[in-house]
Order: C-alpha cells, then structure tokens, then sequence
C-alpha cells in the first residue's frame, strides 16, 4: 500500500513551496520593512530614517538629571572589583550608569557616583560590601 494518494485534489501544498526549496519570496519582502519598530521608515528624505538623532542618543557627556544630588567616591584594589561595584549599583539601587566615574591612580581604581541624597546610605553600604574603602 501506498502513503501518496492517487488523487492530486488530496495532496496537500503549500502555496509554490516544495520540500527543501527556500522560504516563499512573499516574506522576504516583508520583512525589510518591518524592522525595527522603533525606526519608522520616514516620508520624505529630508527628515531621514531615524526616529531620533544617534548622536543625541549617545552623547556620552549627557549626565542623568539627579534630583537633590550628592557625590559618594570610593577605592577599590583593582579596577574588575571597582566595575563590578557599579554593576551591582545600578542593578539593585538602581543607578543610571552614566552618573558613576572610574579613574585609575597609584594601582587602585577610584569611582566616584552622583546619586540622590535619598540613596546614599544604601549605596555606601552597598560600595563596603563590594570591597570599597569609603575613607578617601
């Protein structure tokens, strides 16, 4: 007995796709304009294809606005523990990690955050428990 049935009106298709062969031209036009969602395809040219300018998105000297600001510095022994330090920070404060300023001197690694007066005591207590000395 047979799997194929001698009737072609039964065999099923799949619109001009036959096994092995690529995915249908269809989708792959589609797909172009479509992503991504967040960068509208624009009307005219002049204006471009960009929803906001990259520049402007990656200003790196653009600080975060701080209500009540206050800055907090500590040293750390190597700069992997001073990275992972801000890490922690901004996860779990959180913190915006363009406030938080890493410099190297003498072999130690000092970072320095701008936060709110509001977060201070929970980020000294959090910079200790990472191994920061506090007593600059």
């Amino acid at each position: 007995m047979s799997d194929k049935s001698a009737d072609p009106a039964n065999s099923r298709r799949h619109h001009d796709r036959t096994p092995g062969s690529p995915a249908d031209r269809s989708a792959k036009t589609a797909v172009p304009d479509t992503f991504p969602a967040s960068d509208p395809v624009a009307a005219t040219p002049a204006v471009g294809t960009r929803a906001a300018d990259m520049t402007e998105m990656m200003d790196a000297s653009d600080k975060s606005n701080v209500a009540d600001p206050t800055m907090v510095s500590a040293r750390f022994q190597d700069h992997v523990t001073a990275k992972l330090a801000v890490e922690k920070l901004v996860r779990d404060l959180p913190l915006d990690q363009r406030c938080a300023t890493l410099s190297e001197e003498g072999g130690k690694t000092t970072l320095e955050i701008t936060l709110s007066k509001s977060d201070k005591d929970r980020a000294v207590e959090m910079l200790r428990g990472s191994g920061g000395d506090l007593s600059l």
